[in-house]
């Protein structure tokens, strides 16, 4: 009699959340303020390079949230960015996507931070105080040591992807300042060093491919010889992006004195270039400073890159592809110069219906003759899944291990065939095992022909695997949804079991489904028990 008021119990919570009907009142929402109030969690003064933004993250399937990846030395103090309550985990899976040592925060009960591939193993589970010591930086999981640290949202019973559009401050900083290769200081230290002018080029114009000086003027404000280990520009490219240069010291700047530091920046694209930000590590601290007018103001010079005389003559190819297609387009250039020139590869680069970054270059060097048009294969190494309009956007040549482009693009492709997409996830433990429910839409332009639905995830200690496979839906059409189960008769222990990836074989080919949050599901002792006298 338990176990049909269990699975009646189910199945109504189930036709509930199929339905979109809310089986409890609605909670308020997460207050998307709070992440700006964090802070960076490492020692005041410090700074660390982002390596991985959460685009690289998204584009190889890494993670769920919002994640950043920073250089940093093994063994460097990590502390707690939040009060909240901290679980210390450790992850066995052997894929890429392994976190090693990690830890996880719950703030407010709606948000979660989480600082992977950690030196040192731990296990327990504790309130914590924001700045407390937590752990230490490692290369658990990794192939080299760096930080992870991740922000997830409470989404339902798990744990999704904040809106970034709401997400206007992360960890003290705002969204904008956290690109691939920026330095970022955990501010509070008291500094002596001030921007001493603007920044000033040595050269107003230069050809695309050749360097240019920047010159930095400092001044210590303070009476004591400061040391100067490293200065950073963070530069706007003519189309809006950011991109850093660095020159590394040591440079001693007396008291009460200036010193203007020089920086070699290589612009990889012709056009108008500005410097925004001016970042400084100074005896174990770090400070930023706007670069005001630099480049862009009319009392200022200005850095003029002038185009290669390398130009497209066009790319051509397929109209489209179809879903796990290579990629294979023809690129023709013209060398408009009198002389040959030599390149050591060809990129084009894009982007996919859903923003990631794809890429596509010929793989081999050439010598494109003087007054002649040359042609490339271009191959990419991406195997197309989203369905839609895949756009081409910028067209370069590779010298001496540099990416100069000479082109920008505004053309697509049509990839077409299946897309399935993962509408809702939801994992539930009853005494007989796991049961996963999929509602899947085939959001492509043809149908969807199954081999199998496969999942996996992390039993409570963390150690143990448990897997799920479904091979009763052979097709879905365009446009329509199913609700799939999947299930696994296992003997539950208490804890919590977190669902980790879903896929579906076809055709011998594997390929990963997005989830749009992390389920899990706690298992409380009395379905355990239960579970152990059905066995």
């Amino acid at each position: 009699m338990r176990r049909s008021s269990l699975s009646l119990a189910l199945l109504v919570g189930l036709l509930i959340w199929v339905l979109g009907a809310p089986a409890l009142a609605a909670g308020p929402e997460p207050d998307y303020a709070l992440p700006g109030r964090f802070l960076l969690p490492w020692a005041c003064g410090e700074a660390h390079k982002v390596t991985w933004t959460p685009a690289d993250h998204w584009a190889n399937g890494k993670t769920v949230g919002v994640a950043f990846d920073f250089s940093m030395s093994e063994g460097t103090p990590l502390h707690a960015p939040a009060s909240g309550v901290a679980r210390f985990l450790r992850d066995e899976r052997s894929s890429a996507s392994n976190l090693g040592n990690f830890l996880e925060i719950v703030v407010e009960g709606d948000w979660l931070i989480r600082l992977a591939h950690l030196r040192d193993e731990q296990s327990s589970e504790r309130p914590v105080r924001a700045g407390e010591l937590l752990a230490y930086s490692g290369s658990s999981g990794a192939s080299a040591a760096h930080l992870h640290l991740e922000l997830l949202v409470r989404d339902e019973k798990g744990w999704g992807r904040p809106d970034m559009a709401r997400l206007e401050r992360f960890f003290g900083l705002p969204m904008s300042d956290l690109v691939e290769g920026a330095t970022l200081a955990n501010d509070g230290c008291p500094a002596r060093l001030a921007l001493a002018g603007a920044v000033q080029p040595t050269r107003e114009e230069l050809p695309l491919g050749e360097a240019v000086e920047l010159a930095v003027p400092l001044r210590n404000d303070g009476l004591e010889p400061l040391t100067l280990s490293a200065v950073q520009l963070a530069l706007q490219d003519p189309i809006g992006q950011e991109q850093m240069a660095v020159a590394q010291g040591p440079w001693v700047i007396e008291g009460q004195a200036l010193l203007s530091i020089p920086i070699g920046v290589h612009p990889d694209s012709p056009g108008t270039w500005k410097v925004q930000q001016v970042t400084c590590e100074v005896e174990g601290a770090s400070q930023s400073f706007a670069a005001e007018g630099a480049f862009t103001d009319d009392f200022v010079p200005k850095i003029t890159v002038s185009p290669s005389a390398l130009k497209l003559v066009g790319i051509t190819g397929r109209e489209g592809f179809d879903v796990g297609q290579r990629i294979a387009l023809e690129a023709w250039v013209e060398n408009t110069s009198d002389a040959d020139l030599a390149v050591d590869d060809l990129h084009l680069e894009g982007l996919q219906p859903d923003g990631a970054p794809w890429r596509a270059s010929a793989g081999r060097a050439a010598l494109i003759h003087r007054r002649s048009v040359s042609r490339f294969l271009l191959y990419s190494p991406t195997v197309p899944t989203r369905v839609g309009k895949w756009q081409m956007t910028r067209l370069g040549y590779e010298h001496e291990k540099q990416i100069l482009y000479f082109a920008r693009l505004e053309r697509s492709f049509d990839v077409w065939g299946p897309e399935l997409r993962v509408d809702r996830v939801a994992l539930y433990a009853s005494p007989k095992g796991l049961d996963t429910f999929l509602l899947l839409t085939n959001v492509g332009t043809r149908p969807a022909v199954l081999d199998a639905l496969v999942a996996w995830g992390w039993e409570p200690d963390g150690e143990q695997q448990f897997s799920m496979k479904n091979s009763t839906l052979r097709e879905l059409l365009p446009g329509r949804s199913a609700l799939i189960r999947l299930t696994t008769p296992l003997e539950l222990a208490e804890g919590t079991y977190r669902l980790a990836e879903v896929g579906y074989w076809t055709r011998g080919e594997y390929y990963r489904l997005a989830l749009p949050e992390e389920p899990a599901v706690l298992v409380a002792p009395a379905i355990s028990a239960e579970a152990r006298s059905s066995s």
